[in-house]
Formats: C-alpha cells, sequence, structure tokens
C-alpha cells in the first residue's frame, strides 16, 4: 500500500555515489527510527476511520487496487479491516525487490575483489565441501551387491518417518526456489539506471544456490534410504540442513560486526532489484515454475523412496540364501520328537548342533521379518521328507532364533507345550532385518540346558557378484530368471559353493595302513559333481569289510593286537605289570581306557554279530565333524538317498547306545577343508548311555573319550593315495 510521507522524513544521502562512513550509517539508523514512529502513527489512524464511514485518506485508490464492484479492493467497507491484493504486491515489488540476506548475495553486489566477495566464495566452498564430503560417506556404505548401502529392511515407524522425512527435507531446502526467483528477478529488472545488477552477476549465483540446494536434496535421498531408526532419520535431516544454511550463519556473523567493518556495513546495506510494471506476466509464470519444481522436487523424492522401499520389501537388499556354520556345541538332554514327525512321541537325546549346519533359503516371512528354511544336504535343495530347521524372527523376544517344531527345550511337558519361540539359538535383542550382519557383530546364546552367551556363529551370503567371488575357478552365473547369482564351478577341478575346494582324492589311505584305502562315492546323475555330497563334502567307503577295521583304529585288545599296531609299553607304563607282560584289561577298569566299549557293547547283540561278518566303512562329513561308520553293505550312489540325508535325524550321532551303534571314529573339529586328507582323527571310546550302568561314576565329554589315531596333532590320518605312474 501508498503511504503519503511528510517532506523533511528523510534526507538525502550525501554523495550517493562514495561508500557509507560510521556517521553516514548513524544518521540513516536515527532517520529509519523516525519513519517507523511516523508508520506507526499514520497505522492508528489508518484503522481509526470516520464516523461517516469513510476510510483513512491515507488509503486511496492510488494505493488499492479497485475491486470489480467500483470500491477500493480491500479498503474499510462497512467498518472490515483492509486487505492486500496479489496486483498490489506487485507494485510493491516494482518499487524494489530486497536481495535475500545470505553471503551469496555478495557475488551479485560486491566487487570481485573484496572482502564480502571472498566471503560469499568460502561460505560456498564449505557448504558445498560439507554436503559433498556427506554425500561420499553416505555412498561408502554401499556394496556392489547392494550400490546405494539400503538395509535389508525397516521398521513401520521407521517407513513412516522416511516418507515425512523427505517432505519435511524438501520444504525445508530454500537455495532451490530462491536461485529460481533470482534468475526470474534478473529478467524482470530495469534496464537502466545506476542500480541495474548485470544479468550474469545475478544468475550465475543463483545457479549456485540451485546446486548446493541439489546436492542438499541428494545427501537428503540418501540418508533418508539407509538410516534405520526414526531418530537417526531426523537428526541426519537437521545436520544437512545446518550444513546448507551455513551461508546464513556467515551473513549473521558479518551484520554484527564479528568480520570486520567492510563487511558489517555491506550486511547491513539493503540491494535491490527494480522492476517493471510490465514484467507482472512473467512474474507470475517464474512463480507457478517456482511451485512446480516444488512439487516435483517433492515428487521425485517420494517416487524414488518408493521405487526402493518396494524393492526392499522385495528382499532385493538381503540375502536369499546363506549358509549356516554353527559351534561345536553339544546339547545333551533335548526332548525330540522320534524320527522327525508330528507325532508326540519324545525322547531324551544329544543334540549336535553342527548337525544344522548348511544352507538356509529364504521362504516367506515371520513376524515382519524373512524366515530362512534348512534345505537339504547335497545341493541346498528343498527337503521331500525331512522337517527342516529355520531361523525366524520373533517378536515376542524380539530376537532371531533357530527353532526346530520338534525339538524342545527343557522337561517332556515343555514339550507337548511348547510355544513360537522354542529357540535353540537366539541372538541379541535386536530390530535387524539382516540376518547375516547380525551374525557378523553380535554374540548369540545357545540353551543347553542352560543358556549360554558368547557364542559365535557364522552366516554367510551364497550369492555371488562377478567371477573373483567364485575364486576364479568357476563362472558367477544368474539361476533362471530370478536375480540371483551362484558359481558354477569348473566341473571335475574345483567344487563348493564359492568354487573354493579342489576336487577330492578318488582314493584316500589310512596312515597306519598304506594297504587300508577308502574310495570316493561316485553319483553319475549330479550335474554339478560326480561324487556323491553331504554337507557339500565326498563321502568315502570301504566296502566288503569284516571284523574290527582294524586299519582304522589305534587302539584294540594289548592282549592281541598290541602287535599289529607295533606298539611298544615302558616297563613302568600303567598298562603292563611292572615286567612286561599286559595286564587284562576289564570294561570297567578306571584307569584305563584302553578297552572298547563300542564292539563290547554292540557285540552283545546278534545283529551286530552278523553286521561284522560283511559291512561297508563309510567316512562322511556332519557339518564341522567327519565321522567313520559301519553300515550294512551295499551303499552305492545310486541307493542312497544323499537329499534327505541329515546326520541328526539319521542318528549318526545321537548319545543313546545302542540307537547310534554306527560311529566309531570322529574328527577334530574342522569346517574349512574339502575332504578329510590331512585331518586329525580319534577314535570314540566310553561314550555310550549303555557304559553308564556299572558300579562307577563316569564324567566324560559327550563323545566320550577321544583317543588320537596319530601321535602328532595335524598330521592328519587320512591321505591321497597317488594314481599309479
Amino acid at each position: 500500500r501508498m503511504i503519503p510521507i511528510a517532506q523533511g522524513d528523510f534526507e538525502p544521502a550525501p554523495n550517493p555515489g562514495r561508500q557509507l562512513s560510521w556517521s553516514d550509517f548513524a544518521a540513516l539508523s536515527q532517520q529509519t527510527n523516525a519513519m517507523r514512529e511516523r508508520l506507526e502513527i499514520l497505522e492508528r489512524q489508518r484503522q481509526q476511520p470516520g464516523d461517516s464511514g469513510e476510510a483513512s485518506p491515507f488509503l486511496g485508490p492510488s494505493a488499492i487496487e479497485r475491486g470489480k464492484d467500483g470500491s477500493p479492493d480491500g479498503s474499510p467497507t462497512n467498518g472490515s479491516p483492509a486487505t492486500l491484493t496479489e496486483s498490489a504486491i506487485d507494485r510493491e515489488e516494482d518499487e524494489s525487490y530486497e536481495l535475500p540476506e545470505s553471503t551469496y548475495t555478495f557475488l551479485t553486489t560486491e566487487k570481485i575483489l573484496s572482502a564480502p566477495f571472498a566471503t560469499g566464495i568460502i561460505s560456498l566452498v564449505m557448504a558445498l565441501m560439507c554436503l559433498i564430503l556427506a554425500f561420499l560417506n553416505e555412498i561408502d556404505e554401499g556394496t556392489e551387491r547392494n550400490p546405494l548401502g539400503l538395509p535389508a529392511g525397516v521398521t513401520k515407524p521407521v517407513r513412516v518417518a522416511q516418507y515425512l522425512g523427505i517432505m519435511i527435507g524438501v520444504l525445508m531446502e530454500n537455495e532451490i526456489p530462491t536461485g529460481l526467483e533470482l534468475i526470474g528477478k534478473s529478467a524482470e529488472q530495469k534496464k537502466t539506471g545506476d542500480e541495474r545488477y548485470s544479468t550474469a552477476r545475478i544468475v550465475l549465483p543463483a545457479i549456485i544456490r540451485m546446486v548446493v540446494g541439489y546436492t542438499f536434496l541428494l545427501c537428503l535421498f540418501l540418508v533418508v534410504v539407509q538410516e534405520e531408526t526414526v531418530l537417526d532419520i531426523f537428526f541426519d535431516i537437521l545436520a544437512l540442513e545446518f550444513v546448507e544454511n551455513i551461508d546464513d550463519v556467515f551473513y549473521e556473523l558479518s551484520k554484527r560486526g564479528f568480520f570486520g567493518h567492510q563487511l558489517r556495513v555491506s550486511s547491513n546495506t539493503e540491494h535491490c532489484i527494480v522492476s517493471t510494471s510490465e514484467s507482472h506476466i512473467r512474474r507470475k509464470r517464474t512463480k507457478r515454475f517456482i511451485r512446480c519444481v516444488y512439487i516435483l522436487n517433492i515428487c521425485g523424492c517420494l517416487g524414488g523412496l518408493t521405487y526402493f522401499v518396494v524393492k526392499q520389501e522385495a528382499g532385493e537388499y538381503r540375502c536369499n540364501s546363506v549358509t549356516v556354520t554353527l559351534g561345536d556345541d553339544v546339547w545333551e538332554g533335548a526332548w525330540v520328537s522320534k524320527g522327525n514327525t508330528d507325532e508326540a512321541e519324545y525322547e531324551n537325546r544329544l543334540v549336535v548342533f553342527a548337525h544344522f549346519n548348511g544352507i538356509y533359503t529364504e521362504e516367506g516371512t515371520h513376524d515382519g521379518r524373512p524366515r530362512y528354511v534348512e534345505r537339504n544336504k547335497e545341493d541346498g535343495a528343498k527337503f521331500k521328507y525331512t522337517v527342516p530347521a529355520e531361523f525366524i524372527y520373533c517378536g515376542e523376544i524380539e530376537s532371531w532364533v533357530l527353532r526346530h517344531k520338534n525339538i524342545y527345550p527343557g522337561s517332556k511337558s515343555a514339550a507337548e507345550q511348547s510355544q513360537d519361540c522354542n529357540w535353540l539359538i537366539r541372538s541379541p535383542e535386536t530390530e535387524s532385518y539382516d540376518l547375516v550382519e547380525l551374525a557378523e557383530e553380535t554374540e548369540w546364546f545357545v540353551w543347553k540346558g542352560l543358556i549360554e552367551s558368547d557364542n559365535r556363529i557364522s552366516i554367510e551370503c551364497n550369492e555371488c557378484i562377478d567371477d573373483a567371488d567364485c575364486n576364479y575357478n568357476g563362472e558367477c552365473v544368474h539361476e533362471g530368471s530370478s536375480t540371483i547369482s551362484k558359481c558354477l564351478c569348473n566341473k571335475d577341478q574345483y567344487f563348493g559353493i564359492f568354487c573354493q575346494y579342489d576336487r577330492p582324492c578318488d582314493v584316500i589311505r589310512s596312515e597306519k595302513d598304506s594297504s587300508a584305502t577308502l574310495k570316493i562315492l561316485p553319483d553319475q546323475s549330479d550335474a554339478n559333481v560326480n561324487f556323491v555330497e553331504v554337507y557339500g563334502r565326498p563321502v568315502y567307503v570301504a566296502e566288503n569289510l569284516s571284523g574290527k577295521p582294524l586299519s582304522f583304529l589305534r587302539l584294540g585288545y594289548p592282549e592281541v593286537e598290541d602287535e599289529y599296531f607295533n606298539v611298544e609299553y615302558h616297563p613302568n607304563s600303567t598298562v603292563t605289570d611292572g615286567a612286561g607282560g599286559l595286564v587284562p584289561h576289564k570294561h570297567h577298569s578306571p584307569g584305563f581306557f584302553e578297552d572298547d566299549d563300542f564292539f563290547e557293547v554292540n557285540n552283545a547283540t546278534t545283529g551286530f554279530q552278523e553286521l561284522l561278518k560283511n559291512y561297508t566303512f563309510v567316512l562322511r562329513y556332519t557339518g564341522r565333524r567327519w565321522y567313520g561308520q559301519i553300515v550294512p553293505p551295499g551303499l552305492t550312489g545310486n541307493n542312497f538317498v544323499e537329499e534327505e540325508y541329515h546326520a541328526f535325524w539319521n542318528n549318526a550321532f545321537s548319545g543313546l547306545g545302542n540307537q547310534d551303534n554306527s560311529t566309531l571314529l570322529i574328527s577334530a573339529d574342522v569346517y574349512d577343508k574339502g575332504s578329510p586328507v590331512g585331518v586329525d582323527f580319534y577314535e570314540m571310546r566310553r561314550r555310550n548311555v549303555a557304559f553308564e550302568t556299572g558300579t562307577h561314576d563316569y564324567d566324560y565329554s559327550p563323545f566320550g573319550v577321544l583317543v588320537s589315531l596319530t601321535d602328532y596333532e595335524g598330521s592328519g590320518f587320512f591321505h591321497c593315495n597317488k594314481p599309479d605312474v
């Protein structure tokens, strides 16, 4: 609006062409205060119209646009307050458009070789450097499989915060609309007069503002999609907003005189762009364009966020197939459903957690997180009959857990009243969706009758990115139409999930008897390897054996077998009578481990006696250890159902005496070798439940007494038999 000003309210500035001094600045301040007081008086007079209902004489048609009814538009009618129209505002902008209070304005108004101009450059460089560093930090979170470093998933509150954060961040961003507005003003300004700024001096700083603004939006988008908590999202947005507005901080400090006299004067001087009344239409178009840019920025950011959300929900940024390697823990006293069926018949037995090692793949969700289900021990396909274990997220305890529907902690009554989170292994409390990352960073809890902490497990993604992931021993290929890639190894040369193992020897021999050999079990129907695999390792067999397999044992009955092994005893040894004679060994002699409970106990049954007349000795992997077992004859690659074999459910070692009477050798804990070659082995003694019945009380390990088959650790019991040249 136009308000008449009395003559003498302002005095002309002395010599407008020169720079203002401190005295000039003080005089202007006094005049400004006087003008402010006069305006307040005029405003009070305007708000008190006369009794005749006429408007204040200070608000005439020349100041306010008239409406369609012929009355002044916005003038007080019937005592109603006055309002402004956009046309009136445009006329005020014609008089002057004040440049923003920012150090970027110095790039337009100040001489290039001046302190204010340098301050504008410094603030620009600092803002851009901070934003670029933030951008690089966010990009560094990515991997080849996940370039933007997006989490595997987020909770619903975080999802809501992501959308709110995008909208709030775009609305808070002010550099882009200001830059566009300045470009529009550069086209509106009058083409004559001493106050005209060159178009380049207006447009270039405006473009710089927009560059800063879009760098801010890029960083904003990255932090919103990467963060996994609500507070982290909003804190990061506030931090980015502060960095973007660092020029305003410089300007405010300059205005208060902290950076010297010249900067104080420059920042307290009003700088205006004068436009023409003919540019109103162009101004409206500029404002519409700015509104469109605002909308496009919001829609672009929200659209990009939605795109990544859809991919995130589909599991794009988490591993869909993993290899789980549990520790060597053993739980004695678990209640297990017999035969891995749904029938409520339970038995109390030993649980070797490593028997559940192997491949797990994502199948559906549980409590809002992916559910990973155990696969068969041959090639990672689904079990046909065996009930698998599974990793799920249990919302009740806010942890990832390993569970099996037919294995229960506690008593039999607890088994019959099982809950959803009957866990065998669980993580600390977490909201993470990424099982692989969680296993790397945290220690888990294991149930072994009591909760044991500080347990480490390994969960590795089975997917490859390129041939380097396959150790250059194969190709990284896509599985059909899916986006999942896996390694296809060079056949007959390498095997393993990442082609990390050399092809195993066809024949291996015993350290004690070079004539005692085991041959690899062939499988001509396998497309990947030509041998039978269980737990990703080959199976070796020695067929048509009878009697005790002395070539694979270290100890037997000393009375008849010491000569075979060439064992020499010191005269003072506890196994002699002091004169070099051998002392007879009894099964329950507490001071000796050379007795043989495996054969002694099992040989009491007719079935075992018949088995020893003709059997096959099998060496196979069970998750972390190799087991040497006696099985009925006739085992071949055609009749061995490797896709259903499971060391736990096939009673490879259950601790139930005669029920697992096939296992007599066990290797050291080893999980990083592709064959039994070079691995230390032990003969298992005194480990059957049947052995506990007697006059003595024994406390042995779950695997019993382990008698080393070799004299030195690391020497290995089985070695490759090189083919004849």
